[in-house]
């Protein structure tokens, strides 16, 4: 019997403990999550342990890979949990027409992005806002704002703002 982890065996195990660090296992009550006496298998603690050491025996284009499909998964479109801290200050920046800076994931890169932006219009599931880094409005998925700051910058926004038009 060979006691070794195979490459295919270890991408596979630290994918799927990344998927559970990462909230993405999602029925803990399920019989194949727990253990005989109906408690959890692995706890979070003891899971980012196993997820360091796996992390450092994976080749990096391989780390890269999984974490990036994983993050993808987490800011799909089916997933829909806006950050409550960043939606109270996107209703800040709104309010008090101050430009935010936020954290965007972008599912191309699956890269988290810095942008200025302007909001214009907002709803629990978009912004429209004035995008300082493409210089124009785009409309942001607010499931996909990971960080938000405010700035002593104001805005207006232009008379001729339609949201309809987004």
């Amino acid at each position: 019997m060979n006691k070794e982890i195979t490459a295919r065996e270890l991408r596979k195990i630290y994918q799927i403990l990344k998927a559970f660090n990462e909230g993405l296992i999602v029925n803990p009550s399920e019989e194949w999550e727990l253990d005989y006496y109906d408690e959890s298998v692995a706890d979070k603690k003891g899971i980012v342990a196993i997820l360091r050491k796996i992390e450092n025996l994976l080749p990096k284009d391989d780390k890269e890979k999984i974490n990036k499909n994983i993050l993808r998964r987490k800011y799909d479109t089916f997933n829909s949990e806006t950050d409550e801290k960043v939606y109270s200050k996107i209703e800040k920046a709104f309010n008090e027409r101050r430009i935010i800076q936020i954290g965007y994931f972008d599912m191309g890169s699956a890269e988290i992005i810095k942008r200025e932006i302007d909001v214009y219009h907002k709803t629990r599931r978009y912004v429209i806002a004035y995008c300082h880094l493409r210089n124009a409005i785009r409309k942001f998925r607010t499931s996909r704002m990971v960080s938000a700051k405010l700035t002593d910058k104001n805005y207006s926004i232009p008379a001729d703002f339609d949201k309809n038009r987004y």
